[in-house]
């Protein structure tokens, strides 16, 4: 008798988990925050939903859009998806969307603050805002990253060369490479999956 309870016991969380789209084994989602509000990231459930947005396009002209090497450099981690979940959930650094607002505003990864590339580029009072923000301190002549804090960069894609860019900057003006990571799938992975994403702010 035992037995048979313990088999429909089974039998009706096969039943009670049939047809869910999870992210990986026994993971249905995750929660982040985003503008003080909880978001739950998880797949879409609609087992014939398809790309159909600006993400589904797969040939974009080069340049500038080459394919990405899968790695910057030996130092810094690229992540995949699960990786960024788990960056993301637990709030292990600072999440940068590191494209062009006009793309950022379209569509995002939640809990991402949208940082672009260019910022990095030059010495402006904005990027020594965003860099004291990451925990660097200016010095005379340079910069001390010594409480640096660990920041993941996502962009469009494999072939999207706006967060290498902005890590690359980074690597110039000294920022420790093992505190950066690089999301490489970006926007077109992230929705190929069914992943959850927002318009920020209404897309204003």
């Amino acid at each position: 008798m035992r037995l048979f309870y313990f088999s429909i016991l089974i039998l009706s969380t096969i039943i009670a988990h049939a047809g869910v789209v999870e992210i990986t084994k026994g993971l249905a989602f995750v929660k982040v925050k985003e503008n003080g509000k909880t978001i739950r990231i998880q797949r879409n459930q609609n087992k014939d939903n398809y790309l159909n947005n600006t993400f589904a396009l797969t040939s974009r002209p080069s340049p500038p859009f080459f394919i990405e090497p899968f790695s910057i450099n030996d130092d810094i981690e690229t992540y995949g998806e699960l990786e960024v979940l788990d960056f993301i959930s637990k709030e292990k650094g600072i999440f940068i969307d590191a494209r062009l607002s006009n793309w950022y505003k379209q569509s995002a990864i939640p809990s991402a603050v949208n940082i672009p590339f260019k910022i990095f580029l030059s010495d402006t009072d904005e990027r020594t805002k965003i860099l004291e923000s990451f925990g660097g301190k200016k010095t005379k002549d340079d910069w001390d990253f010594s409480n640096a804090k660990t920041l993941l960069f996502y962009c469009n894609g494999a072939w999207c060369g706006q967060s290498p860019t902005a890590i690359n900057a980074l690597i110039e003006i000294g920022y420790p490479e093992d505190k950066m990571k690089y999301y490489r799938g970006g926007m077109q992975s992230w929705q190929l999956l069914g992943l959850t994403t927002i318009v920020p702010n209404g897309g204003k």
